[in-house]
């Protein structure tokens, strides 16, 4: 492969990386501006609460598509795939089972749209991890670029006064790709052995669970602000949030191209060697997020300062967006620490953090949903959570790095 090829192939592998968090990021910001904020914080609410449930019925199984879809038979993968899907599909049937008991409780404000959604985000997850796993990385862009196209027209043209088509201008071509995708899967592994191996819904579900506990402080923040601040709220933290998850793009970036270095000095050379690396990485990192950091303070204070947008007026905006950065920021400092126990394949050990981190975090949530009055105080006082939280992960992590590898990072 040429250099010109390598250099388009990484610019398609970072443009699909990056499709999620900015078609997500547009979709906040067009719901926003057509429907509203009370709109977007109770479509933000019901996203937040369908990705918690989709950790289940989509991220789980497309590790197993990664897994195992690029070591298929020849002539396989489409039947590998097609067993993944259906497992995926019994799991999406039993995450929608509990919308009606999370409507009852005010948790959730359209279960149907819900619903709809789930299914439709797997579907999409499902069929982006295929690709990957495949390589087909200027398909995937067609996809992600139809998807948008279908978002904007379905909000521009006809969302105004209309809320539920936040909800649909997703829900429905996510869901129809996923009908059509299945039977294009069921006539292609015609003759294959679509059967799933014994142990795959352990193994989902196992992985599911970890992303739940390394991922799931920032996702029930949404429907935490909805409860203690109404939807208004909750629409400005969804815009805050996507903005963050566009930031992590760079550092996570980083941290990946930096993983097969790692990996050939911690097995094949000495200490100092893996400290190296390890220097250079946490440097690197420092730059990168000290400059988006700025960056995005500068940002918000440009558009707090010109006063067109109102949700950006709500008291205690602005502190709200500095504790979600200081969040990113901080969530950033172990990387070093994460990518080392990657390479050295040590998964109980940061499983074992983010648990405890995360139990301490639904606690003390907790505590701030009962003992705050309702409103921007109890907002801010969740994001101060969060923030401690992270601290107290980093802290852990490092203390829990420092005993399994002395030499490394003492």
């Amino acid at each position: 492969m040429s250099r010109r090829a390598q250099l388009l192939q990484r610019v398609e592998v970072l443009a699909v990386t990056a499709a999620p968090g900015g078609q997500r990021l547009l979709h906040f910001a067009l719901v926003q501006a057509v429907c509203g904020t009370e709109a977007l914080g109770r479509f933000a609410n019901d996203l937040s609460i369908a990705m918690m449930l989709g950790l289940f019925s989509a991220v789980g199984w497309s590790a197993l598509v990664l897994a195992r879809v690029p070591v298929a038979a020849a002539g396989q993968s489409a039947a590998v795939m097609l067993g993944l899907a259906r497992g995926a599909g019994l799991f999406t049937l039993l995450a929608c089972l509990g919308l009606p008991l999370l409507a009852w409780g005010g948790w959730v404000f359209e279960p149907g749209w819900t619903a709809l959604l789930l299914a439709g985000w797997t579907a999409y997850t499902l069929a982006r991890h295929y690709g990957l796993a495949l390589a087909c990385y200027r398909r995937l862009l067609v996809l992600e670029t139809a998807l948008v196209v279908l978002l904007v027209a379905g909000l521009g043209l006809f969302g105004d006064g209309r809320p539920w088509l936040a909800y649909a201008a997703l829900a429905v071509p996510t869901a129809l790709f996923g009908a059509v995708a299945v039977a294009l899967l069921a006539t292609r592994a015609r003759g294959g052995d679509a059967r799933l191996p014994a142990g795959s819904l352990r193994t989902a579900s196992e992985q599911a669970a970890l992303n739940f506990v390394s991922g799931g402080m920032s996702m029930v923040l949404v429907p935490c602000t909805v409860q203690v601040a109404g939807a208004a709220y909750g629409g400005l933290v969804a815009l805050i949030g996507s903005l963050t998850s566009v930031l992590l793009l760079f550092p996570r970036a980083l941290s990946f191209n930096a993983l097969p270095a790692l990996a050939r000095v911690v097995h094949h050379q000495g200490v100092d060697e893996v400290r190296s690396v390890l220097g250079s990485l946490r440097r690197n990192l420092l730059r990168v997020n000290s400059g988006l950091s700025l960056l995005a303070v500068a940002a918000w204070g440009v558009l707090v300062w010109q006063g067109q947008r109102a949700d950006f007026a709500l008291a205690g905006a602005s502190a709200i967006f500095l504790l979600q950065l200081a969040s990113f920021y901080v969530g950033q400092l172990v990387l070093p620490e994460a990518n080392y126990l990657q390479t050295v394949e040590e998964t109980r050990l940061p499983l074992r953090v983010n648990v405890l981190s995360l139990i301490l975090f639904v606690l003390a949530c907790g505590g701030v949903m009962a003992i705050v009055p309702p409103g921007a105080d109890a907002v801010i006082g969740l994001f101060s959570v969060l923030l401690g939280a992270t601290l107290t992960r980093n802290l852990l992590l490092r203390r829990a790095v420092l005993r399994r590898a002395p030499e490394v990072f003492a």
